[in-house]
C-alpha cells in the first residue's frame, strides 16, 4: 500500500538552511544518512510517495537525462504549486534521496566544502529551484515533455545535450519555467540542426538572451509554442551570425525588440 509522500515543515527547512549557512552542520552532508527530526515532518494531503525511486536513480548512475526521468514519472502528478515548494524537494534531498544528492554532487563529502554549495543543491539557493539536486531535474522534463511527439521525451534529450545547455543557457532564464516557450524553442533546434551544428552554445545563448529582452515588452507567459518557434525561424540569420561570445552584446541584434 502505498504511503503518503512526506515534507518538512517549512519553519523547520528554514532552520536546516540557517544551520548550513553558518556552518554548523555542513559535516553532517558527509554522512550515510542525514538524521532529520521526525517531528517536523509532516504528509501531504493526496501525494503518494514512489516506491523504489532510490533505487532507480542508482541503476541510472551518472546519467542525468535518465534520472530525470524517472524523477518526473514517479511524481508527475504533483501540482507546479508543490512543484515550487523549497520544503518539499528540500525533504527529498534529505531524507528519500539523500544518497543520491551526494553522489550527484560529491564535494558535499570534502571537509572545505562551502555552505553555498550545499544551499544550492539541497535547498534552493540563489539560483532558485532550478540548481537543487531533484527540482531541477523534474522541472526539466515538465517544461518540455512533448505527449503529441512518438517520443514525448524528444525535446528533453535535446535540453539535456549538456549541462551548460540547460542549466546556464536556460536555467538562467525565465524561459524555463514556461512550457509552450521550450517546446517552441526546442522543437526549431530540433528541426534545424544545421543551425546549430557549429558554435552551438553561443547561439543558444543569444535565443534565450533575446527572448529575455522581449519578455520586458511582451507577456511571454501567454504565448503559444508556435510563436516562440516563428520567431526563431525569422531570426534565422541573427542567429546563424553567432560566432562568438562577445557578438552577444551587440545591441543592434535587438533593436527590433523596442
Amino acid at each position: 500500500m502505498l504511503k503518503l509522500q512526506k515534507t518538512f515543515k517549512e519553519s523547520y527547512m528554514k532552520t536546516l538552511r540557517d544551520a548550513v549557512k553558518s556552518g554548523e552542520t555542513i559535516p553532517l552532508y558527509a554522512g550515510d544518512v542525514f538524521q532529520v527530526d521526525n517531528e517536523q515532518v509532516k504528509s501531504l494531503a493526496n501525494v503518494y510517495a514512489p516506491e523504489g525511486l532510490a533505487e532507480k536513480l542508482e541503476l541510472c548512475g551518472d546519467d542525468e537525462l535518465q534520472a530525470a526521468i524517472a524523477i518526473y514519472e514517479a511524481y508527475k502528478n504533483i501540482s507546479p504549486l508543490l512543484a515550487s515548494n523549497e520544503s518539499f524537494w528540500a525533504y527529498l534531498t534529505h531524507v528519500d534521496l539523500f544518497k543520491y544528492a551526494q553522489r550527484r554532487w560529491p564535494r558535499v563529502k570534502e571537509p572545505d566544502c562551502p555552505s553555498v554549495y550545499i544551499i544550492d543543491h539541497w535547498f534552493f539557493g540563489d539560483n532558485g529551484l532550478l540548481r537543487n539536486t531533484v527540482s531541477s531535474l523534474w522541472w526539466s522534463v515538465y517544461n518540455t515533455i512533448d505527449e503529441s511527439r512518438e517520443n514525448k521525451y524528444e525535446l528533453t534529450e535535446i535540453l539535456f545535450k549538456n549541462y551548460t545547455f540547460r542549466v546556464v543557457s536556460f536555467g538562467s532564464s525565465l524561459l524555463i519555467r514556461h512550457r509552450d516557450a521550450m517546446v517552441g524553442i526546442l522543437s526549431y533546434i530540433k528541426d534545424n540542426p544545421d543551425v546549430f551544428s557549429n558554435t552551438f552554445e553561443y547561439r543558444i545563448r543569444f535565443i534565450t538572451k533575446y527572448f529575455n529582452r522581449l519578455g520586458a515588452v511582451k507577456q511571454l507567459a501567454y504565448l503559444k509554442r508556435e510563436y516562440f518557434y516563428e520567431t526563431c525561424s525569422k531570426m534565422r540569420d541573427k542567429i546563424l551570425c553567432i560566432t562568438k561570445q562577445e557578438q552577444l552584446s551587440d545591441e543592434s541584434l535587438y533593436s527590433d525588440i523596442f
